[in-house]
């Protein structure tokens, strides 16, 4: 697989999320407040926008299937919903970290700003890893 490819698959795909979420931020106005702050739980508006719509079209030039379109359909689908959960984890470690240290990240001491900044990176390579792995099964999927 191209790198090419894997970049607008994941592109796509970081597309889906942020649709979704516009979608899970519009509902979440009228819902009551969660613990977490970003609604109940994931929204799967897989309706495109024009800029998936022109990713799309480059990843998939040619007539398809409407088995591959329900492969794509749900492998976008599960990325959202992983996000969603990935995202969680993220502001869960925030959360904690800063109830343990503190908001204001220039009075850290060294050692504070390097577990700050350790622990992030930690999860954001986690979600880039999860990133790659679902770019890697749409494309495959949809194959």
């Amino acid at each position: 697989m191209s790198a090419d490819r894997q970049e607008l698959a994941r592109t796509f795909l970081v597309e889906a999320v942020y649709r979704s979420r516009n979608s899970q931020g519009l509902s979440s106005v009228f819902a009551e407040k969660s613990n977490c702050g970003l609604g109940e739980g994931p929204v799967s508006n897989l309706d495109l926008s024009d800029k998936a719509q022109a990713i799309f079209v480059k990843l998939w030039p040619g007539d398809m299937e409407q088995s591959q379109l329900d492969a794509i359909r749900a492998t976008t689908r599960e990325w959202v919903e992983r996000s969603d959960s990935l995202d969680r984890d993220r502001n869960h470690f925030l959360k904690a970290f800063r109830k343990a240290n503190g908001f204001d990240r220039s009075a850290y001491t060294t050692e504070q700003l390097a577990e700050y900044e350790a622990g992030l990176e930690d999860v954001n390579s986690t979600i880039d890893a999860a990133l790659s792995e679902a770019a890697e099964a749409l494309l495959e999927t949809s194959a």
